[in-house]
């Protein structure tokens, strides 16, 4: 069944060119340090008291994910959870070493209300394993760290994952963008440093491109949303994990200006520093935009992710590929804001020329419960423009509520409906019905 269903994913991929879904590979896999708190905590960045993010839950870079698992939460049922002596022993292993760890794993189901190769369920597994070391300057603003992301994806009972067997469900746009297939091995391996009091940052090595091209707080669905339309855009031909190197710079206390080059040429588990060096297929991007937390000690890979209030523009250009693939460029702008203490919304859109889709937008919201600060409810919706003529406007809506049983255990049902699926014009609606588990460690 697995090799009918390629076969047929690359007929329909022939067929629709050029809305190849080939964001479909890859995902936001691992995670920003974003650890929410009470709405009256603060932190001080340059000498002024500002809020702390209340509400931001991302999970983009390998730091954030060990300190999204490490950071208390309160649940309404209020479960103790019972890893406490794992807990402990991770922090004797850090005092120890000076080498943070954590991970994840996790498992989805999704149910297609059609599919065009039969396969109406699909059962995903997700597990990720990180660690970080501070190479020089330890325990500094300055530290010079290394980051490592050990990463496996694979189908569980199932013949297809969640992200190849929603494209042959018929939606043009993945819905569970990141629970694809693929064996364990290292997927992201990287340097990051904060330099002159915050002022400029980088990162070089093998990162997840998208962790930094047009990011917001709700493009992970390792705990938020699941399809691709509120996580990376469709209208971007971002590259997944390969080298590539990124820089940003604060000119001003809530102006900032970030910019990067990457391979084009992406590998799972595999090295592509050569391809950045010997190939000339890069991916260039430029953002530049207004920052609600530009005055603070973040890394990189949080700008986007756990800003409460931001708003941006992105500019990105591709070279054409040897596989035939043409250049590629377009813009993008992202704008989420705090609505009260508890509730932040989005819009986001984008254009380009060359790529899946010629125009793209997407809104939403996402609310935390005040008295149970580890879930999170969410609400979007989104419309794309194919590339190919021939082919129709999809719109998606998505809903899900991630319930927390202990602060590393949560159950996330979700709801996603797809009117007129772009791969599948026999029909006027799909729908979606997935259930996703989450155990972090």
């Amino acid at each position: 069944m697995r090799v009918a269903a390629a076969r047929i994913a690359a007929a329909l991929v022939a067929a629709t060119a050029p809305l190849s879904p080939a964001l479909a590979q890859e995902e936001p896999t691992t995670e920003t340090a974003t650890p929410p708190a009470s709405p009256d905590t603060t932190i001080e960045a340059d000498g002024v008291d500002e809020p702390y993010p209340n509400l931001l839950d991302t999970t983009l870079s390998v730091e954030g994910d060990i300190e999204e698992t490490d950071t208390p939460r309160t649940t309404w049922v209020r479960q103790d959870t019972i890893m406490g002596p794992w807990f402990a022993a991770k922090e004797d292993f850090r005092e120890q070493t000076g080498i943070t760890i954590g991970g994840s794993w996790g498992i989805l189901w999704q149910n297609y209300s059609s599919s065009l190769v039969g396969e109406r369920n699909a059962v995903g597994s997700k597990f990720t394993f990180n660690m970080s070391y501070d190479l020089a300057n330890r325990g500094q603003p300055n530290a010079l760290t290394i980051d490592m992301a050990i990463e496996d994806r694979r189908p569980l009972g199932t013949d297809l994952a969640p992200l190849q067997a929603g494209i042959l469900a018929g939606s043009a746009i993945p819905t569970a963008a990141t629970w694809g297939d693929f064996s364990m091995g290292i997927t992201q391996f990287y340097i990051r440093q904060n330099l002159a009091n915050n002022r400029f940052q980088y990162a070089i090595g093998k990162i997840f491109a998208p962790n930094f091209v047009n990011p917001y707080p709700f493009f992970d669905d390792n705990r938020q949303f699941l399809s691709l339309a509120f996580s990376t855009s469709p209208t971007i031909a971002v590259p997944l994990r390969g080298f590539g190197f990124v820089g940003a710079a604060y000119p001003s206390r809530n102006f900032y200006v970030k910019s990067g080059m990457f391979t084009a040429n992406s590998s799972d588990t595999g090295i592509t520093i050569d391809d950045f060096f010997s190939r000339d297929e890069h991916f260039y991007f430029i953002e530049a935009g207004y920052s609600g937390v530009a005055g603070r000690g973040l890394p990189i890979h949080a700008r986007g992710p756990m800003d409460q209030n931001n708003f941006h523009i992105t500019a990105w250009y591709r070279d054409p590929l040897e596989n035939g693939s043409p250049r590629a460029y377009g813009f993008a702008f992202n704008a989420n804001f705090m609505a009260g203490q508890n509730v932040m919304w989005f819009l986001r859109g984008g254009w380009s020329d060359g790529w899946l889709a010629d125009l793209a937008l997407s809104g939403g919201l996402g609310w935390r419960p005040p008295s149970a600060t580890s879930d999170l409810f969410g609400v979007g919706v989104g419309w794309a423009n194919p590339a190919n003529e021939r082919l129709r406007d999809q719109y998606t809506g998505e809903i899900f509520y991630r319930f927390h049983l202990t602060q590393n255990l949560a159950f996330t049902p979700n709801f996603q409906l797809v009117m007129n699926p772009t791969l599948d014009p026999t029909r006027d609606s799909l729908f979606i019905v997935s259930f996703r588990t989450r155990l972090s460690f």
